[in-house]
């Protein structure tokens, strides 16, 4: 009997979010959370899937003339770490993990992209299944530029009270004047230069300024506080969800001072306005696949 484990990463937010060359686009930001599916043979049970995570099933079946009398067949166990509609790419993590799961499952051998495409037919969703970084349309699909380099940090992340419906939240032009692009242009050619050259100063400098670029689209009330505070206490940079309520202070352990940070933190946000404070590792994106044989 086949079974098909797979572990696929959420996300801190994006790098960096904007708008480059008339496309919507990001770059997501992969941490040591994750969506789990393990997919064998067993009774049927597809109708207690999430709906985006069912129609993910569906999309592959249809894409590939898969019987569906196989889907009564496949017995799908299902968890996550990844806190919901925080900008942590929850949804995202599940349906590439499930199209990942079905690829393996079946043989049909898709590729990265291909899985990006088929997560954006169903939601703007983050690129968390590609292992190399990427500015990818996350409306599209399609990737924009490919970058030479991994990320690997760690993160403090501030989980703030509330939530996004990342459906509702659309990337429109409108949002960004010609005074924006240009800003966004820099962001990306620092945040290229950073990778290459695997400067977490450059890369950490350009998610700031990403993140305060978003402010005009959503903002996000101790922002300025926090990266404020990330400075004074040796961190590298602030990453967010830009569609979320997250904020990330990128930091070596070296160099940062997180005991003070933290008291900093307590003092001048109230208690109230975040649930948890969550302690990561930025990691490099891709899907974890292993296959047995029970």
């Amino acid at each position: 009997m086949r079974r098909v484990k797979v572990e696929t990463p959420g996300t801190c937010g994006e790098y960096i979010q904007g708008w480059y060359d008339g496309n919507p686009c990001l770059v997501s930001s992969p941490i040591d959370r994750y969506s789990r599916i393990i997919i064998e043979e067993g009774p049927g049970n597809q109708e207690k899937l999430k709906p985006k995570t069912r129609k993910q099933v569906e999309a592959v079946f249809r894409r590939f003339a898969i019987p569906q009398p196989e889907k009564e067949h496949l017995h799908f166990t299902m968890d996550s770490d990844i806190p919901l509609e925080k900008g942590m790419a929850s949804s995202t993590a599940d349906i590439a993990g499930m199209a990942a799961g079905l690829s393996a499952y079946f043989g049909l051998n898709l590729t990265q992209r291909e899985i990006g495409s088929l997560c954006t037919a169903i939601e703007p969703s983050d690129n968390l299944m590609f292992e190399r970084l990427n500015l990818f349309n996350h409306i599209s699909g399609s990737v924009l530029k490919e970058f030479d380099g991994t990320v690997e940090a760690d993160i403090l992340i501030i989980d703030f009270n509330g939530g996004i419906d990342t459906m509702t939240f659309n990337e429109t032009q409108d949002d960004y004047s010609p005074a924006d692009l240009e800003t966004f242009a820099e962001i990306v050619a620092q945040f290229e230069k950073g990778v290459r050259t695997n400067s977490l100063k450059d890369i950490g400098d350009a998610c700031t300024k990403s993140a305060l670029l978003n402010q005009k689209r959503l903002k996000k009330n101790y922002l300025d506080c926090l990266i404020g505070l990330s400075r004074d206490f040796g961190g590298l940079g602030t990453v967010i969800g830009h569609s979320g309520t997250v904020i990330g202070i990128m930091y070596d352990n070296g160099d940062f001072q997180e005991a003070g940070f933290i008291k900093a933190l307590e003092q001048y946000i109230p208690e109230n306005a975040y649930a948890e404070l969550y302690k990561n590792r930025l990691i490099p994106g891709g899907i974890k696949i292993t296959t047995d044989q029970v």
